[in-house]
């Protein structure tokens, strides 16, 4: 990652992995992945609670998933009184940590949906096909680094044969058009459920802000705080600081606001396409040599991925490439340019 250390990161329960993570990447938040905590329930909690173990579960991952840190201590008190859990051990060591595993102590914090324990079987699921006691850490490396490849060129391959009017419009509105002109599929999809479901709520002007909530209930609901003029908008959910998708809750703020592009900041480049907007970037951006050499190898695999659907558009590539390497080569190399031992180690 170039020196970068992540904004957050997901490990197991071990206290090793904590104290070197506190050590060497003090920045970043450390969080326990949910599923590693989830698949020892039944050896912890089956012969404790017996027949009451799936109604615990269920309650355990209300609790999961509340937005209130107080409701979700208030309600933790009542399921251990409950459950008659006051001396369990598994129950107090996860609340000691419930900081670093409850969504609540979370959500403001960027996860890209990583948390649910489908995304975290299913890397798992990916991570065993190359794993045994006898694997070696660097073979180990090279197997997933070889798959991963194979799959991110599918991907890209199937993402590039679907264009935009092939996208599906459910609402209509202007900010749903931009949006899947400028995100990829899969982005689109997740924001477009947002799209759909701001339909049915309403949002009331406060002096503070905006008062947000389904059109059936009478109370309760989320505030969103917009400043147009900088482009700024948050909701009490947290859902874009945890997901990095726009929450229904601002949407319906925006769409309310007479708002028909959603503001860039909005739009992460991680969710994005190629687009005129990159190629901007990669000319004006300040921002540090090894993301732009990145976001041209992403330019270069869609000129690849483009340019073999037909002959005429692999002689034109050919000679365009041919000629803008020709141009390349006789520009001075920057006394600043990458070690490109380093990059590529």
């Amino acid at each position: 990652m170039d020196g970068k250390a992540p904004q957050t990161i997901l490990t197991d329960q071990n206290m090793y992995l904590k104290e070197a993570i506190a050590m060497e990447m003090p920045a970043t938040k450390h969080a326990l992945c949910i599923w590693m905590i989830v698949v020892k329930f039944p050896s912890w909690f089956n012969a404790v609670l017996g027949e009451r173990y799936n109604e615990w579960k269920a309650e355990f991952f209300r609790l999961y998933n509340l937005e209130s840190i107080e409701d979700f201590e208030l309600g933790w008190r009542d399921m251990v009184n409950s459950f008659g859990l006051h001396t369990n051990r598994h129950i107090a060591n996860l609340f000691a940590l419930c900081m670093q595993w409850a969504l609540p102590y979370l959500r403001s914090n960027f996860f890209a949906g990583m948390t649910t324990t489908v995304h975290s079987k299913a890397i798992n699921a990916f991570i065993q096909r190359f794993l045994s006691a006898q694997t070696r850490l660097a073979h180990f490396v090279e197997q997933v680094a070889v798959a991963v490849d194979f799959k991110d060129q599918a991907a890209e391959q199937q993402t590039m044969q679907q264009n935009l009017q092939n996208i599906c419009m459910k609402t209509g509105a202007p900010m749903e058009s931009h949006a899947a002109s400028v995100l990829t599929p899969f982005a689109f999809s997740k924001l477009q459920e947002q799209f759909v479901l701001a339909a049915h709520y309403a949002s009331f002007h406060m002096d503070d802000g905006f008062l947000v909530r389904h059109h059936t209930k009478l109370e309760g609901g989320r505030k969103v705080y917009w400043v147009p003029q900088e482009g700024i908008i948050s909701c009490s959910c947290h859902q874009f600081e945890f997901s990095g998708i726009l929450c229904r809750h601002a949407l319906r703020v925006l769409s309310t606001g007479n708002c028909f592009q959603i503001p860039e900041r909005y739009l992460p480049i991680r969710w994005r396409r190629i687009s005129t907007h990159s190629i901007k970037q990669l000319q004006s951006s300040p921002s540090e040599h090894a993301e732009r050499v990145q976001l041209l190898q992403s330019m270069v695999s869609s000129l690849i991925a483009e340019s073999a659907k037909s002959k005429e558009r692999l002689d034109l590539a050919t000679e365009q490439v041919s000629f803008l390497l020709s141009r390349i080569r006789q520009q001075p190399v920057s006394s600043q340019g990458l070690d490109w031992t380093e990059f590529w180690a």
